[in-house]
């Protein structure tokens, strides 16, 4: 990695802990170059303003699912493999508190109290996603409502909204894997 995306990523991680621990309304770029350990004209040099920075702490989050999304299979061309993929990226991938979907939903939260225009990309995704789920070979409805049940649990998950435990996660997977299944065969 270069000095100048090694600096870039410092001042995106930098922004998502100041999110996570002092809340949206205390990002500023002068409280991510603190920080990040950097001046302020570091950060300037990289993100010209905050909706530069929360841009890219959103690009972040788009482009960890997709890269969870690989690493769970969702291109093996099998029906459902797509479905089942999102499945696993979003609930099974994660525990409750897991500060990895914490920093990856403090970009969600900075994208809409910062502007919602800046959750373009992220809405132009998900479309993307959506179009992938319902030509996955499995019933468009059940894709749909596996997407639904997945992204419910992240965010309750992500804002301590009553999560699940273990057990019950696991066992809330195992039907929509059936439920996957079961909509391959239609």
């Amino acid at each position: 990695m270069s000095r100048v995306t090694d600096t870039r990523e410092r001042i995106v991680s930098a922004a998502e802990d100041v999110v996570i621990r002092e809340g949206v309304g205390r990002l500023t770029l002068e409280s991510a170059a603190v920080e990040a350990g950097v001046s302020k004209g570091g950060v300037l040099y990289h993100f010209p303003t905050r909706a530069a920075l929360v841009t890219a702490m959103v690009h972040r989050f788009v482009v960890s699912f997709d890269a969870d999304l690989d690493h769970f299979g969702a291109y093996g061309g099998k029906p459902g493999d797509f479905t089942r993929a999102y499945l696993d990226a979003t609930v099974a991938a994660s525990a409750p508190g897991d500060m990895r979907d914490r920093r990856l939903g403090s970009a969600l939260i900075a994208g809409v109290a910062a502007d919602p225009e800046l959750l373009e990309p992220l809405r132009e995704r998900y479309l993307e996603w959506q179009t992938s789920l319902a030509r996955d070979g499995v019933d468009p409805a059940i894709a749909t409502a596996v997407r639904y049940a997945s992204d419910g649990i992240w965010l309750c998950d992500l804002f301590s909204l009553a999560p699940v435990g273990e057990h019950e996660r696991q066992a809330v997977g195992d039907r929509l894997r059936a439920l996957i299944a079961q909509g391959c065969d239609q």
